[in-house]
């Protein structure tokens, strides 16, 4: 099944606390693990996957935290997906230039997987934090 991993989760659920703000307040990992139930070990290395894939920019010292570095509409899902848990990939064989499957000389699902490979790109790319944050209302509403 396909499923996105706790991290991508934690991931977007900071992202998406990131955008109630100001855009020049800073936001700890310590803080968004309390706000948010997440524990503090997993938070701060999210935030260090999103620091890395350049997706938030991290300041150093006593009153350091982190920020977006981007629009929210030039951060899409699959910038979430690849920044924690790697290029999406819905079988081994697809992204890869050799496969070591026991089946790859009769395969007959390599195209098709590589369709529905690209069909996942291209919808989780088309889907911004800025549509997440426009187009869908919170089941909770945080206050900062």
């Amino acid at each position: 099944m396909l499923k996105l991993s706790k991290k991508t989760e934690y991931a977007i659920i900071a992202l998406m606390a990131m955008t109630n703000g100001k855009d020049d307040k800073l936001y700890t990992a310590k803080e968004l693990s309390q706000k948010h139930n997440i524990p503090p070990e997993i938070m701060g290395k999210v935030m260090q996957s999103l620091t890395k894939n350049e997706l938030i920019v991290s300041h150093q010292g006593v009153k350091g935290g982190y920020q977006l570095k981007e629009n929210l509409s030039d951060i899409n899902i699959i910038n979430v997906i690849t920044a924690i848990e790697g290029p999406l990939q819905v079988v081994d064989c697809v992204s890869i230039d050799e496969c070591e499957c026991n089946q790859l000389s009769s395969c007959n699902i390599k195209g098709p997987m590589e369709m529905i490979q690209n069909e996942l790109f291209s919808f989780f790319g088309n889907i911004s934090l800025k549509d997440l944050k426009d187009k869908y209302t919170p089941i909770v509403q945080f206050i900062e």
